[in-house]
């Protein structure tokens, strides 16, 4: 049997061991800074060979399979029990190498294991009176030593004092329900030694200064000034993060029955730190346009972020150099004075750097048509809404004024003409496009059902809302692709399905700052087929 599975797994071990180690001392508490989490190899089996499938390679999953059921035999990888997950923990050292890990391996058969060892490192464990396995392998720097407890065999390089019982970590403290995915790991930043986290700290600021003396030709002094402020923001973060920061976790899920796949990160802050603080204000966030998306949306997009108080007060004089730009590549006077106008109307909505906006694309219908919908909060929005009339007046033939109304909210219609571009043809139709102001919200709505959904969102609620969110509906939006081959593929894959075209891309906060991708796996199957049609 071949030695190198075996061996790689334990030299993660050992490529932690300087060739004097820095620090002996036994870890002070029983909280690692980092857990390494495996689904059992039986699982991982069926996750490699729906995988294979799923990107058409079924036959060479089904080999690799093959392959991996022989080498598991009947008493598992001789010894190991393939029901059960596998994990990894550690304690990060003041100096990086000298930190201190420990493999579980689940154990179905202890002899068989022990022959498994010495076969595959041709070395003899000793086993001493603390029930302590040792080993010394000629191709390793340091000295091996496990020993079984729990149903597992606990390993370690190096650093034997990790596994007096005492200081042993229960499985189900390693790989609790719900935290192992297919492959998971976490970081407790705050048991990172603070020297290493401030060397970090250090490189990163280094590459943030280098984007402050990169050049902006084209950008005023005030725009510079808004830009290295920005990066500076971004450092405090990163700081506040290190300095803060809780247990990070980055999860990989997969969930062969229903098709799920989804990759979910999330931080979390001390218990009443500034950054627990504002993770969690960013859970309560409350949204005056979220309220306009539909679960079975083509396309839906939400956004509600903010700038810190600190940016703000620079980002005026940025913004009014902007304007004066945009005036000045006016094409003639008649031009200048709309866009002066509208960016009258827009400038204390930008202003006030709060970014509270949702677009929601219904379809298609019977007809092939779809219906858009979208809302941002705006400031000052009667003052927003007389500049709009005031531009809009000058053409009477395009937009109608007051055309329509819901409640005591004037809405106008602007009517599709020949400049209407094919693609939005395609997709909304001849149908005219609606725009309401509704107190600190403008409202737009168009396509076949236009007018209704732009009512249905003057009506609604505010609510709270996610930090972003992105999700398609991929079956729904292939009558837009100009490539019928893209088409006709995803009417193959996903036929009459109703769900298993998603994709989904949300942050959101709370007790934990999260962000998840979800998709659906026949996704990946369309990607695939679609790239080797390309290819025919």
């Amino acid at each position: 049997m071949s030695k190198q599975p075996i061996f790689a797994a334990l030299f993660v071990l050992t490529a932690l061991a300087p060739i004097r180690a820095a620090d002996k001392a036994a870890p002070k508490n029983d909280k690692p800074a980092v857990l390494l989490r495996l689904a059992a190899l039986d699982q991982l089996r069926g996750h490699l060979r729906y995988l294979g499938e799923v990107v058409g390679e079924a036959e060479k999953a089904k080999q690799l399979d093959e392959l991996l059921k022989s080498k598991l035999g009947e008493k598992g990888l001789q010894g190991l029990d393939a029901a059960k997950p596998i994990g990894v923990y550690g304690w990060v050292g003041q100096f990086g190498i000298d930190s201190k890990a420990v493999l579980l391996v689940p154990i179905a058969d202890k002899k068989a294991f022990l022959d498994l060892l010495s076969d595959t490192l041709d070395a003899k464990a000793e086993k001493g009176d603390d029930e302590v396995y040792t080993m010394n392998v000629e191709k390793l720097p340091v000295s091996l030593y496990f020993r079984f407890a729990n149903g597992y065999a606990y390993i370690t390089a190096r650093d034997k004092e990790v596994l007096d019982k005492e200081k042993l970590l229960a499985p189900a403290a390693v790989l609790a329900d719900g935290q192992v995915g297919a492959v998971s790991i976490t970081v407790n930043i705050d048991e990172v030694p603070e020297d290493l986290k401030a060397n970090a700290l250090a490189v990163i600021e280094n590459q943030l200064a280098a984007l402050k003396d990169q050049e902006m030709p084209t950008h005023s002094k005030a725009q510079k000034k808004f830009r290295d402020a920005a990066v500076d923001e971004l450092s405090g973060q990163i700081k506040s993060l290190l300095q803060y920061g809780g247990a990070a976790t980055l999860r990989l899920d997969l969930d062969r029955k229903d098709g799920d796949l989804s990759l979910t990160a999330i931080v979390a802050g001390k218990p009443g730190s500034p950054l627990a603080n504002r993770i969690r204000d960013l859970g309560q966030l409350s949204s005056r346009t979220a309220a306009l998306s539909q679960p079975n949306s083509a396309l839906k997009g939400q956004l509600n972020v903010s700038l810190p108080q600190k940016l703000r007060a620079l980002l005026g004089p940025a913004l009014q150099d902007a304007e004066k730009q945009i005036l000045a590549k006016a094409k003639d006077e008649d031009q200048r004075q709309v866009l002066n106008m509208l960016l009258d109307g827009t400038m204390p909505t930008l202003q006030a750097a709060e970014l509270d906006a949702t677009l929601d694309l219904r379809g298609p219908s019977a007809n092939g048509l779809y219906t858009l919908v979208a809302g941002i909060k705006v400031k000052e929005g009667a003052k927003m809404e007389r500049n709009f009339l005031k531009a809009a007046a000058r053409f009477p033939k395009l937009v109608n004024l007051d055309a329509e109304k819901a409640g005591q909210v004037n809405i106008h219609r602007i009517n599709p003409d020949k400049n209407f571009k094919s693609g939005t043809r395609q997709t909304l139709g001849n149908h005219p496009v609606y725009i309401a102001f509704q107190d600190d919200v403008l409202f737009l709505g168009a396509g076949e059902k236009g007018l209704r959904a732009l009512k249905e969102a003057l009506a609604a609620a505010p609510r709270t809302g996610k930090v972003m969110e992105l999700q398609l509906a991929l079956a729904r939006l292939a009558p837009l692709f100009d490539d019928p081959t893209q088409a006709e593929v995803a009417r193959q894959v996903f036929g009459d399905s109703k769900d298993g075209d998603r994709l989904r891309l949300s942050v959101e906060g709370g007790d934990a700052l999260t962000l998840r991708l979800f998709l659906k796996t026949k996704l990946i199957d369309y990607v695939n087929r679609v790239e080797k049609a390309k290819k025919k």
